[in-house]
């Protein structure tokens, strides 16, 4: 269905000459809907013509909704004359056919090209990333080998950060023994401090429900009991407030020890992570998969564009000290591959690579 035509406007029209043709087209229908009142196929076919005239509207007024259809429109009419030239150069001999006007210059997709991304509408994020032109013979690595790899390599760093977060505490507990013991010490009193308020507010409520409870004598006694109770607790959450601002200073001194081991932690995540893939593509669990990392133009990685790739997901745990949260995020960042067009998590983006397949050929003992 041609908009322009129906609305009788050139394709470059404005908007408001679109307007303007679309009033007049609906004035002149309006006029001919009366003088075809007892007319009933006349008034359906008004209708309908009604309903063009709206639908033209719709989609030419909305300059996002143009683009989409202009580009639509062009990309038929390029395959119709595409048609058209090599069936009228076949009928000439095989001769080539010269195209010129507005489809000259213009090649056609190949059959299995995606969409031409365009703008404007309620698109997924899979259909408006445009895809990238991967090199001849480089194949996208399939869901399956990607995941195991990174399940290995996530393990693998797991591990890396348990032992060096042990080893830390250890050495932290050589170094600054003193500090360590105050910490320790001051641990324990907040813990008891806050089941002292725990109980003292539980004894404060069972006192409450007595005196809502109570009649006659009974009143004045009950009221003292939860008198009592409520300066209990006040006195339980002083010892608590206490409890919490000594432990604060206790980890204060250990802060500076604390951060390097957590610090170490990282800078060994990527010490397994980065130079493998910097030098071959791969970790180890990629290796033993069979996919390898690539620039997007499909061109071997150098350091910068290795180190980049693992800086994201490595800084996000470490910013939460890798505890669970830190690590879905993480994680979460990483796993965007999933959703994406190009396969590419969010680390990738940023570095601009892709995991591609890249079997690695196994080694025949004996000659065989």
């Amino acid at each position: 269905m041609d908009y322009y035509s129906i609305l009788g406007v050139s394709s470059s029209a404005s908007k408001a000459e679109i307007k303007t043709a679309y009033r007049e087209r609906k004035e002149a229908l309006a006029a001919k809907d009366e003088s075809s009142a007892k007319n009933e196929a006349a008034r359906t076919a008004n209708r309908l013509e009604g309903a063009a005239l709206n639908e033209a509207w719709n989609v030419l007024s909305d300059q996002s909704q143009r683009d989409r259809y202009d580009a639509d429109s062009a990309s038929r009419d390029s395959e119709a004359v595409e048609g058209s030239a090599t069936e009228l150069s076949a009928s000439l001999g095989g001769e080539p056919l010269k195209i010129s006007g507005k489809f000259a210059g213009r090649t056609p997709a190949p059959p299995n090209s995606p969409a031409p991304n365009v703008g404007g509408g309620p698109l997924s994020q899979r259909s408006r990333r445009a895809r990238l032109e991967l090199p001849p013979g480089v194949e996208l690595a399939s869901t399956r080998p990607r995941i195991l790899a990174m399940v290995f390599d996530i393990t693998v760093i797991i591990l890396l950060v348990i032992s060096t977060q042990i080893a830390g505490a250890k050495i932290i507990s050589e170094r600054y023994p003193v500090q360590k013991e105050a910490n320790a010490t001051a641990g324990e009193a907040r813990t008891a401090a806050a089941e002292d308020l725990s109980a003292a507010s539980k004894s404060l409520k069972t006192a409450e429900d007595k005196a809502s409870k109570a009649t006659g004598d009974e009143k004045a006694s009950a009221q003292a009991e939860v008198d009592k109770r409520e300066e209990a607790e006040k006195s339980a959450k002083k010892a608590d407030q206490r409890a919490a601002e000594e432990l604060k200073k206790t980890q204060e001194e250990l802060r500076g020890p604390t951060t390097a081991v957590l610090v170490a932690s990282s800078i060994l995540a990527l010490f397994y992570l980065v130079p493998s893939t910097a030098r071959t593509g791969r970790t180890l669990g990629k290796r033993l998969r069979g996919v390898k990392v690539l620039r997007s133009n499909g061109e071997p990685l150098t350091w910068w564009p290795a180190f980049s790739r693992y800086l994201l997901p490595v800084a996000i745990a470490t910013a939460l000290f890798y505890s669970p949260p830190g690590l879905l995020l993480a994680l979460g960042s990483v796993l965007w591959w999933l959703w994406d067009p190009n396969r590419q998590g969010s680390h990738d983006r940023i570095s601009r690579t892709i995991v591609v397949s890249a079997p690695v050929p196994r080694l025949r003992l004996g000659g065989r």
